[in-house]
């Protein structure tokens, strides 16, 4: 089975000839059977058929952390430091003394490096290396190991060359997606609804997943990332989702505010959701407060009450000290009634849209085989 990057790949590939035809290489005179050396990520993506491909980023760790290719690996050939270095040198126009510096940093790792990509030759049918913009980085080491006999790739252009791919996917990529949005109060079990519907195989895109944060000033609390995604991630990984996506393209999301923690959502996926059909969620009380602190309480309680303090902005101290110290004391259904309640209910304004269906939720797999079913029945009677 393929892998998830390896959908993803062959996804972009199949948008680029459905969207973006004055700008690929689908005239056959263009087309070769072999990949050149150094090639675009588009001349890749055409060219890669049923292959297995490694993108290697050879970008600082900093660098790679922010946003990277879905899939990558990162094998750093500058640090952090040494790549400021560098690009200091650089820039006082001291070239011969940067290419300097950085060949006696690279030099010690090159045996590692030699090692590492013997293994990702022998795993993978292409190993493709990138750096920012397809410079010193990446040819440095892609020169090496092909002057060693090793059969590598570089992508010419670098990651801002994939960039630009994603630039011109977003715009398009959604446009015959229909979008069937949940929303619902906090806690009523939307994200474990969607888990359960994918779990049946339906199309599911988790923005909360692809933002890694849940939207609120608790939105990174107990996530094992605590940096959120930037824009540039935020978008590879939703194009990454849409990989999975099987005809027809009837896609379950949950509703969300247009910025989920530093992402915001593409003007094209706004428009489609709004085209879309929308569901309210219910649920008891008792069930939202048990599905907050199954999502929140195996944090740890110093980033609970960090998290709590953020709040002063919106509640006054009082009242936040007063939370802070239920949760010292363990009071968590209290605290959690409270806020849902007396804070979050009220802020929302979902009720204005509206709803061709509303399920309440007391158990997410039975909801979603509900919400399934009526699907199934609405489609049938529009049929009809």
């Amino acid at each position: 089975m393929r892998s998830l990057s390896g959908r993803f790949h062959a996804f972009v590939s199949r948008f680029q000839v459905a969207f973006l035809s004055d700008r690929v290489y689908t005239n056959k005179q263009k087309v070769v059977n072999q990949l050149r050396p150094v090639a675009t990520y588009e001349e890749i993506e055409q060219q890669r058929g049923d292959k297995s491909i490694l993108y290697v980023d050879v970008r600082s760790p900093s660098e790679f952390a922010k946003s990277t290719i879905p899939g990558a690996v990162n094998v750093p050939v500058l640090d952090d430091e040494d790549r400021k270095t560098v690009g200091t040198l650089y820039v006082a126009g001291k070239i011969d003394e940067a290419k300097s510096h950085g060949i006696q940093v690279i030099s010690p790792k090159l045996p590692e490096m030699f090692s590492l990509f013997q293994e990702y030759t022998k795993a993978y049918d292409q190993v493709v290396i990138f750096c920012s913009r397809g410079g010193f980085r990446s040819n440095s080491i892609f020169s090496l190991l092909k002057s060693l006999g090793m059969n590598v790739y570089r992508m010419e252009g670098g990651y801002k060359n994939y960039r630009s791919t994603i630039n011109k996917l977003i715009p398009v990529m959604f446009e015959k997606v229909q979008f069937v949005t949940l929303y619902g109060n906090t806690g009523t079990g939307k994200t474990a609804i969607l888990d359960e519907l994918k779990k049946r195989g339906a199309n599911v895109l988790d923005l909360e997943a692809c933002a890694n944060n849940r939207g609120s000033v608790f939105g990174g609390v107990g996530l094992k990332k605590k940096q959120p995604h930037n824009q540039k991630m935020f978008e590879s990984l939703l194009a990454e989702s849409a990989a999975g996506w099987k005809e027809p393209l009837v896609v379950f999301t949950e509703g969300e505010s247009k910025r989920i923690g530093q992402a915001v959502l593409p003007p094209s996926l706004i428009d489609a959701m709004q085209r879309g059909l929308n569901l309210n969620i219910e649920a008891s009380l008792d069930y939202r407060i048990g599905q907050i602190k199954k999502d929140y309480l195996h944090s740890n309680e110093a980033e609970l009450l960090a998290a709590l303090d953020r709040l002063k902005s919106y509640l006054n101290e009082a009242r936040v000290d007063g939370y802070k110290e239920q949760v010292r004391q363990h009071e968590f259904d209290a605290v959690i009634a409270d806020l849902l309640v007396k804070y979050y209910d009220p802020r929302y304004n979902f009720n204005k849209k509206e709803f061709v269906a509303i399920f309440r939720n007391e158990d997410a797999a039975a909801t979603a085989e509900a919400i399934l079913e009526w699907m199934k029945q609405r489609n049938g009677s529009e049929r009809k």
